[in-house]
């Protein structure tokens, strides 16, 4: 259901904000990038190999990966609890607001804003995300009794600035690294097939002996080690 779906998504952010309050920034951030690549490039590794086995009327237009309904909660904390731990909640929610609002103008296309992971988002209108911006701002910049009202304001404003380029890095680098993972995926059922059918051709053998692609073992070996850091982290 969507408000299971919407619960999930946040319960997943906290739980990325929450371990780079633990472990620290620098080392959190780090163990965030070792964790996205884990999930990110070796999902879509992986699923494109079965995509490549499957008829394509057995798949969505967004493939396995698009129609599983996990993974827009796993990308949502990914995203947001990375922006939350690095720059706090109000610039989070005011980066994320006013990316809304330039999709909802159609300014940014749907892979800037990373659309298929964004759950309860993109039912949200203009004016509650405006509301909801507002109020977090005033509550957390107006509860500094240190900071003037221009000083206030200008901070509030490099923050948001600051958030929204890591917004943008951050959905470019989950985009990046599932389009990495998949043209992984598609060269290693490529060299496997050819390696099959010259087996075949050469045994006759129905399901003849073929070696792991270097490949396969190649990113099965690094997402491997960066799985085990993030074990030990």
């Amino acid at each position: 259901q969507p408000l299971l779906r919407d619960l999930a998504a946040i319960c997943m952010a906290m739980i990325h904000f929450s371990a780079i309050e633990f472990i620290g920034l620098h080392p959190g951030i780090l163990l965030w990038h070792f964790t996205a690549i884990v999930t990110v490039l070796y999902t879509a590794f992986v699923c494109r190999i079965i995509e490549k086995n499957t008829e394509p009327s057995s798949t969505s237009d967004g493939g396995i990966v698009g129609s599983a309904r996990a993974w827009p909660i796993v990308i949502f904390g990914l995203r947001y609890g990375l922006l939350t731990g690095i720059c706090g909640l109000a610039p989070t929610v005011n980066a994320m607001v006013l990316l809304r609002l330039f999709k909802q103008m159609d300014l940014v296309s749907s892979k800037v804003t990373a659309e298929d992971s964004e759950c309860f988002l993109k039912q949200t209108g203009s004016i509650p995300l405006l509301v909801s911006s507002s109020l977090v701002t005033a509550y957390v910049y107006g509860a500094d009794t240190d900071l003037d009202k221009e000083g206030a304001v200008w901070i509030a404003v490099l923050d948001w600035a600051f958030a929204s380029a890591v917004l943008a890095y951050v959905n470019a680098f989950v985009f990046l690294l599932d389009k990495a993972g998949r043209k992984l995926g598609e060269t290693n059922f490529n060299v496997g097939n050819r390696a099959f059918i010259q087996a075949h051709q050469a045994s006759g053998a129905t399901v003849p002996n073929i070696k792991p692609t270097t490949i396969g073992c190649s990113v099965f070996g690094v997402c491997s080690f960066l799985l085990l850091c993030v074990a030990m982290g």
